[in-house]
């Protein structure tokens, strides 16, 4: 019986058997994007509830609801090229669906390392703020590691092949988060200049 949480944790552990515990059809696709839609609905939407008459407010909040789902987008559609451009079409849905669970497992990580780390070092805030900027770095390689390993083994492609499938995806996001900013960018100034202003007069306070 298939389980996507082994599939998770085997693929994150650098071991290949890992993709066959992900299904290959339309259904397993739709319920790997859903909890990242339902993510973003909640983290950009929701809160418009509380605070709708700040136009600026929504405008940023929807812009950002946009750029998640099109980075989801994104994800299958550069996959599914590239596996039609290489001739697998019959793996791009097991190999999307596998890409997009494995997001969650360098999240799951830096979770339970910071709440173990938290126990213990509480008392230690400038240890603490390092093992973060440390541990941040890590993320980002073990993430860029486990896309390229998920989709080398479930393209079954060469290495070669796989980082451009990689380097294709972060260059697609960049563009859509470079969109986001440029359509936004007066008013996240705005915010930077009187986030700036409230830390002066809270310094002048003291």
């Amino acid at each position: 019986m298939k389980s996507t949480i082994r599939g998770m944790f085997m693929l994150g552990r650098g071991k290949r058997e890992g993709i066959h515990e992900f299904s290959n059809t339309s259904d397993s696709l739709l319920s790997a994007l859903a909890p990242w839609i339902a993510l973003a609905v909640v983290g950009n939407l929701l809160p418009l509830l509380a605070n709708f008459k700040d136009m600026h407010l929504v405008r940023i909040s929807i812009s950002m609801f946009l750029v998640k789902i099109c980075c989801l987008l994104v994800t299958v559609t550069v996959i599914h090229l590239f596996a039609s451009l290489w001739k697998r079409e019959t793996a791009w849905k097991q190999t999307t669906v596998a890409v997009l669970w494995c997001f969650w497992v360098p999240i799951i990580d830096c979770i339970l390392f910071f709440m173990i780390a938290g126990l213990f070092l509480s008392g230690y805030p400038n240890i603490f703020m390092g093992l973060f900027g440390l541990v941040s770095v890590l993320y980002f390689a073990y993430s860029l590691w486990l896309n390229w390993f998920v989709i080398k083994v479930g393209l079954q492609t060469t290495t070669q092949k796989s980082i451009v499938v990689v380097v294709a995806l972060i260059i697609a996001s960049m563009v859509i988060y470079a969109v986001f900013v440029a359509c936004n960018y007066g008013y996240m100034a705005q915010m930077a200049q009187e986030l700036q202003q409230q830390i002066e007069q809270a310094k002048s306070i003291k």
